[in-house]
């Protein structure tokens, strides 16, 4: 027995991952809340993160938008190929590419709405690795746990 005990412990580590892992139906929408890699956050998932004062991070805390969540994935664009960005660099592009997506993504303007913007971008890293996305998520820092989508908020 103690031979294949091996194979109990890879067991409960892939059931473990499967119950505490973000689910998707066909059509892509979050059905089950739970770790979903930031890399694999698309436009409209819904998610708070593990820990927002992390330098770091790799994972969130995925959510169905009518549940109670902080953030809302609103933009996804990708950084042209070059050297590391530097923080300028990221502020810019998200300036020119997550602002209008903003407007589009609330329907109202970054300026005139009470929304925020938060975004995540590759470690050095994942950059020099070919990961140039640079991911933007819109927040409402009035309320810290939002239920419901901010697509079309208008606020």
């Amino acid at each position: 027995m103690r031979r294949f005990g091996w194979v109990a412990v890879v067991a409960a580590f892939a059931v473990g991952g499967a119950i505490f892992a973000a689910q998707r139906d066909s059509s892509g929408a979050i059905t089950q809340s739970g770790s979903l890699a930031i890399a694999d956050l698309r436009v409209g998932d819904c998610f708070n993160p593990k820990d927002i004062d992390a330098a770091e991070a790799d994972e969130v805390d995925a959510k169905r938008c009518n549940e109670s969540h902080q953030f809302e994935m609103m933009s996804i664009g990708e950084m042209a190929d070059g050297g590391y960005p530097s923080d300028t660099d990221f502020e810019d592009f998200v300036a020119t590419v997550c602002l209008p997506a903003f407007a589009d993504y609330v329907g109202l303007a970054y300026e005139d709405s009470r929304l925020d913007i938060y975004w995540y971008v590759p470690l050095e890293e994942g950059w020099n690795q070919g990961d140039h996305l640079v991911q933007c998520a819109v927040y409402d820092p009035l309320d810290s746990q939002v239920v419901g989508s901010l697509r079309g908020a208008s606020r």
